[in-house]
């Protein structure tokens, strides 16, 4: 009897942490139970969603399994109807089932659709798969159907042909679920997810986690050892896939400080948390972790108060933003955080507010996603009350609602773009900030940048890598107004002044464009090591004699290459040198002070520099690179 657990992931470097479950715990059980593996082969299967459905399936056929089981979810249920679909065709004696979260909740219907999938295994699957895979390995493909309906957790197409669902089955403990990652060389180039608890204590009515609201957790002692075991291994990331890390606050500061005080320089861990639920003894142990040594997902989704309520999530926002800019600080943890489009109660206007507000609390990442009408899930039972229009397809994503209409879904699509590209890309982290200023909010700023692509017929172009950099000069030149760049800078420096002055001194609005070019320059060099000049760059460009002058003589008492640990020629090779304007500075320097900065805001500086030949010196390292946006580590001097 050979059995094949089947994944179809989103891309190649994930890894499908059921169906190794599902491996290892009957592998397990059977041992136990039976002292022997002999008589059956259990195998695991993984493909990707990208590769061709035609060679998965032949794939599929060629290991001749007599049980195929199949993974699902949101992002890959029709590719794998359509793999099965076949599959029976030439193979219709292979019995065919299907589990996960996208085919528990509607299992009969499904069956009742798919005559070629024989059954589901519905909710949690451990026991459940190793019982079924006992009765095979006893009873081979012809199961009797009394006996599959002593199986729990199951719907599955009797010999009659009609359909049957069993009783719901009881869920295990966590601690029963062996260790699957001891033989790393499965795992090869793949992040790893691991679990440490499974279920959550909050009722969020989008989310299928709310179905169960207990929480159960995996001994601490075995988290701990399995932590030390990727640590000793050297494994390059570490996904928890806890719904809410953080939901037991003194169990999860244990993990954190056993991850500080053993950090092995070099492996990644991401969690999902409530940031709001954050304490000081966490912030105490995040200020010791070195720079890219965790990841926080932050789940916001709103910030109006009755969307709030009505999708029953619970959360202090203020404390949440609070500790988001706390950790932001402290400049060594990158931070996700996520809003969704298409709630209960929220409009146009209500959205763009609750984005506003989340970009005031400076993430590394903004995802602005769309509602998913997930099966199961309380949001689905609501659809019709809330005037929910959705895909009839997965991801089931909202199309309108009562109080968002398609046009404006739309608008908010481009936004996403527009926030993908420019900010969640971290390639304009300096002049993203800046441009932000000529603009009343943040989401504004992006709005107006899509509608500019879609009237430049921008959006679906495969850019080249200076494109992304000229279209936002473009934008700049074309949005903002000499008048309108005048008066910001006037404003930032705390000039009094009125707009007739603004028109009539014409070097601040030439500084502006040098400001803006100069940022731009500075973002480009500091992700990409080339030694061309962009197309923007007006800047005199160092004289070949002073850029071979500063390496041969080893740097200057600003910069000695010595201190770097380079020699002339080692430096040469891992550093760039280019011309900034002293006006700049600020956003290099500042950590984006200008983040949210609106026209309307005055802030006190230092007089405006206006001398547009103020100039100095970035020395960019591309051998050192910031852990968390990947630009090259920089020097700023004052002469060479």
């Amino acid at each position: 009897m050979k059995i094949a657990l089947v994944a179809l992931n989103a891309k190649y470097v994930h890894s499908n942490l059921a169906v190794f479950d599902l491996e290892a715990y009957t592998k397990k059980r059977i041992v136990e139970e039976i002292g022997s593996l002999d008589g059956f082969e259990l195998i695991v299967k993984e493909y990707t969603i990208n590769h061709n459905l035609d060679a998965i399936m032949q794939s599929i056929y060629k290991e001749k399994a007599d049980v195929l089981a199949f993974s699902c979810y949101i992002w890959n249920i029709s590719e794998i109807l359509t793999i099965c679909r076949d599959i029976k065709k030439v193979s219709p004696m292979t019995d065919i089932w299907l589990g996960g979260p996208e085919v528990s909740y509607d299992s009969e219907k499904l069956l009742g659709e798919h005559e070629y999938i024989d059954g589901v295994i519905c909710g949690e699957g451990e026991a459940t798969v190793y019982e079924l895979v006992k009765l095979y390995c006893e009873n081979g493909n012809d199961i009797p159907d009394e006996k599959l309906d002593y199986v729990k957790g199951i719907a599955y197409r009797k010999t009659d042909g009609c359909i049957s669902k069993t009783m719901e089955r009881s869920l295990i403990s966590m601690d029963d679920i062996p260790f699957i990652y001891e033989d790393l060389n499965r795992f090869e180039n793949k992040i790893l997810y691991y679990e440490s608890s499974r279920g959550c204590p909050f009722s969020c009515s989008y989310c299928l986690s709310s179905i169960d609201k207990s929480v159960r957790f995996r001994n601490l002692t075995l988290v701990k050892n399995e932590i030390s075991f990727f640590m000793k291994n050297m494994v390059r990331q570490v996904k928890f896939i806890d719904r809410t890390f953080n939901c037991d606050r003194e169990r999860a500061r244990q993990i954190w400080r056993y991850i500080q005080e053993n950090d092995n320089g070099f492996t990644n861990y991401h969690f999902e948390i409530s940031a709001d639920l954050i304490g000081d003894e966490d912030i105490s142990i995040f200020k010791k972790m070195r720079p890219g040594l965790i990841q926080l997902e932050i789940g916001l989704q709103s910030t109006n108060k009755v969307t709030i309520e009505e999708i029953r999530r619970v959360m202090d926002i203020e404390r949440l933003k609070k500790n988001m800019l706390t950790i932001r600080k402290m400049g060594n943890i990158h931070q996700h955080l996520d809003l969704i489009a298409g709630l209960p109660y929220e409009n146009y206007d209500s959205f763009v507010d609750s984005f506003n507000r989340a970009y005031s609390m400076k993430p590394n990442q903004l995802q602005l996603g769309f509602l998913k009408v997930l099966k199961g899930s309380y949001m689905e039972k609501k659809a019709m009350e809330y005037g929910l229009i959705y895909s009839e397809y997965e991801p089931y994503e909202v199309l309108a609602t009562k109080w968002v209409s398609y046009d404006e879904i739309l608008k908010l699509k481009q936004v996403e773009e527009m926030v993908e590209v420019y900010y969640n890309s971290d390639q304009f982290e300096h002049v993203l900030p800046y441009l932000g200023i000529f603009f009343d909010t943040p989401f504004e700023m992006f709005e107006r940048l899509g509608n500019y692509y879609e009237e430049q017929d921008l959006f679906g172009i495969g850019f080249k890598r200076e494109a992304r950099y000229e279209v936002l000069r473009s934008f700049f030149s074309k949005n903002v107004s000499s008048d309108k760049k005048c008066g910001v800078l006037y404003r930032l420096a705390d000039k009094k002044s009125d707009d007739s002055i603004y028109k009539q001194d014409k070097s601040i609005g030439e500084l502006a464009d040098v400001i803006f070019d100069n940022l731009l320059s500075f973002d480009y060099y500091c992700r990409e090591n080339v030694k061309n000049r962009p197309s923007w760059s007006k800047s005199v460009p160092i004289s070949k004699e002073d850029y071979n002058n500063f390496f041969k003589q080893g740097g200057t008492d600003e910069l000695s290459l010595m201190r770097k640990g380079y020699d002339s020629k080692q430096a040469s090779r891992a550093m760039h040198i280019e011309v900034v304007n002293a006006a700049s500075l600020k956003w290099i320097n500042d950590d984006m002070e200008g983040y949210n900065l609106s026209c309307n805001d005055s802030i006190l500086t230092d007089e405006l520099p206006i001398d547009k030949d103020n100039i100095r010196y970035v020395v960019y390292d591309y051998e050192k690179r910031n852990p968390l946006s990947g630009d090259a580590d920089y020097t700023i001097i004052t002469h060479l």
